[in-house]
């Protein structure tokens, strides 16, 4: 016998069922009448869009505005609603940089990295949080970026915040609207040799 003890043996017994209840997608399944594993599904769906921006963004930053393009198009619905705030702006005023539709934001995101003189860039996106509501979901996710400017000695690093309102389309989930307020813009230059 493994336990000597039958209350040790209860014991175990008892914290194994409230782990598994505890880390069961059962334990929240039913919220609004979706089952566990749509919510799931829709969750993973919807994350993966945030990782879809950042590839697009760094497709057109690392020279192939093409892919970018396109892949924002797999992002967002036609018509959303795009904007970055940058330090210190106004959250309820115009973005610094904004657009209406993928297609228009690649666009305005080309022109941004072609003035700043980029030549590569790494945007890295994390603490995903999300709200879901039926066909329509908010998200938030934390960014950091890096945009190159001189492999050798020059580099523009930013942090922020996405807002995201997401919806359910006949294509699978899109952002119709995205937010960015960024916290900091930083140029870090190497010391001269």
């Amino acid at each position: 016998m493994l336990f000597k003890h039958r209350s040790l043996r209860n014991f175990v017994v008892a914290v194994g069922c409230l782990g598994a209840v505890a880390v069961s997608p059962t334990a929240d399944a039913k919220k609004g009448g979706e089952d566990a594993g749509k919510r799931l599904s829709d969750r993973a769906e919807i994350t993966d869009l945030t990782y879809c921006y950042a590839e697009a963004t760094d497709a057109i930053g690392n020279g192939d505005f093409a892919k970018g393009k396109q892949t924002y198009k797999e992002c967002f619905t036609p018509n959303a609603d795009i904007g970055a705030y940058f330090p210190g702006a106004d959250p309820n005023g115009p973005p610094g940089v904004g657009a209406i539709g993928p297609e228009a934001w690649a666009v305005e995101v080309q022109n941004v990295f072609n003035d700043s003189g980029y030549v590569a860039t790494h945007h890295l996106v994390s603490n995903v949080r999300i709200d879901l509501d039926g066909n329509t979901a908010t998200m938030t996710s934390y960014l950091s970026a890096t945009h190159v400017i001189d492999p050798d000695g020059a580099i523009e690093v930013a942090h922020g915040t996405y807002f995201d309102t997401v919806v359910r389309t006949p294509q699978g989930w899109r952002i119709a609207k995205r937010k960015l307020l960024l916290i900091d813009f930083v140029r870090l230059e190497a010391p001269a040799p």
